[in-house]
């Protein structure tokens, strides 16, 4: 039965949320499952592991091309609304959960989460620099680059920064708590399928209140899909043997909050639609990577 939740379990979460879109109204629990979350892999983690490594350089500067390239490709293409839905899907940097992810996966978690702790700090002063020139307010709005910088560190105080204490204040407290952290694993992904249900629900939600048709959204969706697609692929050619669903993972899957946030509050309309259906392409993605593994291990 368990290895049956595994296989299928995110796929599952996916169709029960598109089927009750009122969950969203549940949506503010997503950043504290993540946090959860990532203070269980934290703990458990080995801290003589937790040094860069040259992919961490490369994972960075590909982080920024995969947002500014795109974004300049299609500005120059006379595509603008396009151009910021790709720019915020892609420049935010890698999403609190991928060190989860990449345990739950089987990977090194302690690369993951090196990797997030890089790019956070990287999402929160490119994103503000970049921001002012990247996106056209909606009229009679400013978009201001301290309030770019406070969407920023609110999201990584509550999804990184506050896990990293209490991991630390575990292991010290309490050192069993690094061997209780490993027989954890199914609550986090319990908690992840919960997240799943709530992402799905909230996109659906947003989706259908945008009253846009099939026309308007395919656009964005094949955007996302592309973006998700070039994210996973280019970074697990930078992880290579040693670091494939590392890299990938920290490239492919991104902290779209931010993205959704700045596209709600500032942009045109349908902005907004390129981090979220970026969200829903990475964790149809997720999906699919979980039930390859397991059936990996069941073969």
């Amino acid at each position: 039965m368990l290895r049956i939740i595994r296989k299928w379990g995110l796929l599952i979460s996916f169709v029960v949320g598109g089927l009750l879109p009122h969950l969203q109204a549940y949506s503010w629990l997503i950043p504290y499952f993540v946090g959860i979350m990532l203070t269980i892999t934290l703990t458990g983690m080995e801290t003589t592991r937790l040094r860069p490594r040259r992919e961490h350089f490369f994972l960075l500067v590909a982080n920024l091309c995969i947002g500014i390239v795109p974004w300049s490709i299609l500005h120059l293409a006379g595509y603008e609304n396009l151009a910021e839905a790709a720019f915020l899907a892609s420049i935010t940097g890698a999403a609190a959960s991928s060190p989860v992810v990449v345990h739950l996966l089987g990977g090194k978690s302690e690369f993951a989460a090196v990797a997030l702790l890089f790019n956070s700090v990287m999402a929160a002063i490119a994103i503000p620099l970049l921001a002012p020139f990247t996106i056209t307010p909606r009229i009679g709005l400013t978009l201001s680059r301290l309030q770019i910088f406070h969407v920023v560190l609110d999201q990584v105080l509550v999804m990184l920064i506050l896990p990293c204490v209490v991991a630390v204040l575990l292991r010290w407290l309490l050192p069993a708590s690094k061997t209780i952290s490993r027989k954890l694993s199914d609550l986090s992904f319990c908690l992840w399928m919960l997240s799943m249900v709530l992402v799905a629900a909230t996109g659906v939600t947003r989706i259908v209140q945008t009253g846009a048709d099939t026309a308007q959204l395919l656009p964005y969706f094949i955007l996302a899909a592309v973006l998700c697609t070039l994210g996973f692929t280019i970074g697990r050619l930078i992880g290579g043997k040693n670091y494939a669903c590392e890299v990938g993972q920290c490239l492919g899957q991104k902290n779209t909050i931010v993205g959704i946030y700045i596209g709600l509050c500032y942009c045109s309309p349908l902005v907004f639609l390129g981090p979220t259906l970026h969200l829903l392409c990475q964790h149809i993605f997720n999906t699919w990577q979980f039930i390859r593994a397991s059936s990996r291990k069941t073969a």
